[in-house]
């Protein structure tokens, strides 16, 4: 196991660390342990199984379509939208932003026409009741077509761009991609910036607010704010289990979500139902 103060691997009956000396507290999960990981992903699963009021066969329906996110060929314009929907859904609960997305999709479906936008129409999108007021996303969008029009002049497409970063062959590489986003694209930083790596299909976990408490409390991480460290064993997960990142995203996610139809949270940031929780026994924060 690993010892939380100072990272390094000590043995498992360990009560203090023979390197830093600290107190070893509780139990703690095996970081790479791929039997650990699997066992503690399909306790999560098996918990949201039995507080779902859909049954096992209605939840895989449901959910299993989150399989197939990865390597997915988009148009110029979905990348677009994807931008669109991230910045609008990034430091607002979901259910918020749920309520104006067709608005939101009505001015923002397509980047060419975006660009031809006058000042007033962008006033005007601003000042519409049915709107997210926040004028900042309104302009991030409108910034954002003119870039990738711009990026166009570079490359064939987006796709084109993304794919000569190479990020599928290393982290490196990935992390380069992920630098580019943020220069590039207003309103996409270091969290955002993983998000839309994630829902382009890439393999990375998103490491939300969500993600970050759980994979805390089961001491997988340094902290709440161990950002690399989240998407890290995001992916150990996803080899561990052999599901697509993306899977074991939403299941994460909805594990700790508060406000999802038919499923019931557990690791809620307050008051966490865990009596219920199926991974107690791997838990930092219940020890």
């Amino acid at each position: 196991m690993q010892c939380k103060p100072c990272e390094m691997i000590i043995d498992n009956d360990s009560r203090f660390c023979k390197y830093c000396g600290e107190k070893v507290v509780g139990k703690q999960p095996y970081l790479w342990d791929g039997e650990k990981l699997k066992d503690i992903f399909e306790k999560v699963r098996d918990t949201e199984y039995d507080y779902s009021s859909l049954t096992k066969a209605e939840f895989d329906e449901k959910y299993d379509l989150y399989k197939n996110y990865e390597n997915k060929v988009l148009s110029n314009n979905d990348f677009y939208k994807i931008l669109v929907d991230i910045i609008f859904y990034s430091g607002f609960k979901a259910s918020t932003v749920d309520k104006y997305l067709g608005t939101i999709h009505a001015c923002f479906s397509d980047y060419k026409v975006v660009m031809n936008y006058s000042p007033e129409i962008v006033e005007q999108i601003k000042n519409n009741p049915k709107m997210i007021k926040n004028r900042a996303k309104i302009d991030a969008c409108v910034k954002n077509a003119y870039k990738i029009n711009e990026i166009l002049e570079e490359y064939d497409s987006i796709q084109s761009y993304i794919a000569s970063y190479n990020p599928n062959a290393s982290d490196d590489c990935l992390f380069k991609l992920k630098k580019s986003l943020e220069k590039n694209f207003s309103f996409i930083g270091c969290v955002t910036s993983y998000h839309f790596l994630t829902d382009i299909g890439l393999n990375v976990l998103k490491p939300d607010r969500v993600i970050l408490r759980i994979f805390n409390r089961l001491g997988l991480i340094k902290n709440e704010k161990d950002l690399f460290g989240a998407v890290k064993i995001g992916r150990a997960f996803s080899v561990a289990t052999n599901l697509p990142i993306r899977y074991i995203d939403i299941i994460f996610v909805m594990f700790g979500q508060l406000g999802l139809e038919k499923i019931e949270s557990i690791c809620t940031e307050k008051n966490p139902k865990c009596q219920k929780c199926g991974v107690v026994e791997d838990c930092l924060y219940v020890q």
